[in-house]
């Protein structure tokens, strides 16, 4: 018995379903070969060059491979809190801007409370102003009247005063009821070369000028 053909409107039908699933089939496809080409890197894209290094400087390794600095000479005004309010003030005023260390020989009348009161009274008016007690100073520098301005070379603050106190020329000094700029113009026109520099270089700094 002959087989009935499909109707052509069965057809129709049947033939575009299959060209639906066909062009579903090529836009999978093509969705994952651009998916494919986007997670493979392209080899024949240019690679930036890793950027060069300088150079070594040659003054930085100098710099890091130096030898340590000598610590500066201090700078030490030698007083007492019998001395003149105004004189005293005055120079803890100035000490605070030269960075100055006022030394007192000892404690006022035995007490410690009393002398700490005291200096804290002028440290409130000069909060720049730094006190210490060290009577050595005061023999190593061979210091019997204040206030006494002292630039010390670090070796010289271990050492002991003989009779010839400046005879390594370790330390300058100069003695009078004067202001600290006035001791360090004095130091700058008197003392040896290299306490004048440093003397220079101080009063620079307590005027603060370059």
């Amino acid at each position: 018995m002959a087989q009935q053909l499909p109707a052509d409107e069965a057809i129709t039908r049947e033939a575009d379903k299959l060209a639906a699933r066909s062009a579903g089939a090529i836009d999978k496809a093509d969705q994952q070969s651009r998916q494919l080409r986007q997670a493979i890197p392209d080899v024949g894209a240019a690679v930036p060059l890793p950027v060069p290094l300088p150079a070594p400087d040659p003054a930085d390794i100098a710099r890091r491979y130096a030898p340590p600095l000598q610590p500066e000479a201090a700078l030490f005004v030698l007083v007492s809190l019998s001395m003149p309010k105004s004189s005293l003030e005055r120079l803890a005023a100035q000490a605070g801007k030269a960075g100055a260390t006022l030394v007192l020989r000892g404690v006022v009348d035995g007490s410690l409370t009393r002398t700490a009161e005291m200096t804290a009274a002028v440290i409130r008016q000069h909060p720049g102003a730094q006190f210490q007690i060290d009577p050595t100073l005061f023999r190593r520098f061979n210091v019997d009247q204040v206030p006494t301005f002292v630039l010390a070379a670090p070796t010289a603050q271990g050492q002991s005063c003989a009779k010839d106190c400046d005879a390594q020329q370790t330390f300058a000094r100069v003695s009078g009821d004067v202001t600290l700029d006035y001791a360090l113009e004095h130091l700058a026109r008197q003392a040896n070369p290299r306490f004048a520099t440093l003397a220079e270089q101080r009063l620079k700094q307590l005027r603060g000028t370059p």
